[in-house]
């Protein structure tokens, strides 16, 4: 008589369990003002270009720690966020020249005049607000990223210009966008798919569509696959390289799984390749 109460117990709290797992989820950015977050960045790129039949191999190895402080929510569920960039290491490789610059190690930098005006990133801080769904509505932050920071490096106005544009505000604005911007307008179910779209200006401008799959709900963590189309900006004007301006027809694709807990709906952990 007991054992099959107990077998009966065990059976509803499955059947329940089961129920809270096909429930749809309501995956939003929710965050208690006041709060704070570290979060850790890196990511590695390999591109190779060809150029008057030669080809050119650029590396770019970057590693990037934020401080993401909570302002304040306001009642759509828009987030006012701090952003500060706590430390930097980057390395850089091309043809023509290697690049090493890092915040905690600054012996390591080389060449150390070229790299002098990358501290200006540390400690650099934007606001922003961010939609429920991760999207990016404004940032702002006094002066340009890199202001006055190469005036005794020879070239420095064109540096200064390539720098913004690698790392400035809109480099901001489209990392955070990439890091946040996954959430889904509506909630889902495991199996549902959902789709976003991304520019990339900074470098060579890209467009990346993405196809997002709640796979698995697991011990409060919900599993989410992308694969993402990335192509070449056909609005794109082009870049100087080698003193030279080329246009560039790029391909590929990107994939991946985010983690997302369930409950404070903050990203675990994410991989890309």
């Amino acid at each position: 008589m007991n054992q099959s109460i107990t077998y009966s117990l065990f059976a509803i709290v499955a059947i329940l369990l089961n129920a809270c797992s096909t429930k749809p989820l309501a995956l939003k950015m929710t965050a208690e003002p006041s709060s704070k977050y570290v979060y850790r960045s890196s990511n590695m790129t390999e591109t190779n270009i060809s150029v008057m039949c030669m080809e050119l191999i650029v590396i770019v190895d970057q590693t990037t720690v934020q401080e993401i402080d909570i302002q304040k929510t306001i009642e759509d569920g828009s987030m006012d966020i701090k952003l500060t960039t706590l430390s930097m290491q980057m390395e850089q490789v091309n043809p023509m020249m290697s690049m090493t610059f890092d915040s905690e190690n600054p012996e390591k930098n080389e060449p150390a005049d070229m790299v002098e005006g990358m501290k200006a990133l540390v400690g650099k801080e934007y606001m922003l607000t961010m939609s429920p769904q991760g999207k990016i509505l404004e940032l702002e932050t006094e002066g340009g990223a890199f202001s006055g920071a190469f005036d005794n490096v020879p070239n420095g106005a064109a540096m200064e210009e390539q720098m913004e544009a690698q790392f400035g505000t809109s480099a901001i604005r489209q990392s955070m966008s990439q890091m946040t911007g996954f959430f889904p307008d509506e909630p889902v179910k495991v199996g549902d798919v959902w789709t976003k779209s991304n520019k990339i200006e900074s470098g060579m401008a890209m467009l990346i569509e993405t196809t997002y799959t709640l796979k698995e709900r697991k011990n409060g963590i919900a599993y989410i696959d992308f694969s993402a189309k990335v192509t070449s900006d056909p609005d794109a004007k082009g870049i100087e390289m080698m003193g030279m301006q080329m246009q560039y027809d790029l391909a590929g694709t990107q994939s991946g799984t985010i983690q997302v807990d369930e409950k404070t709906k903050s990203k675990k952990r994410g991989e890309k390749i």
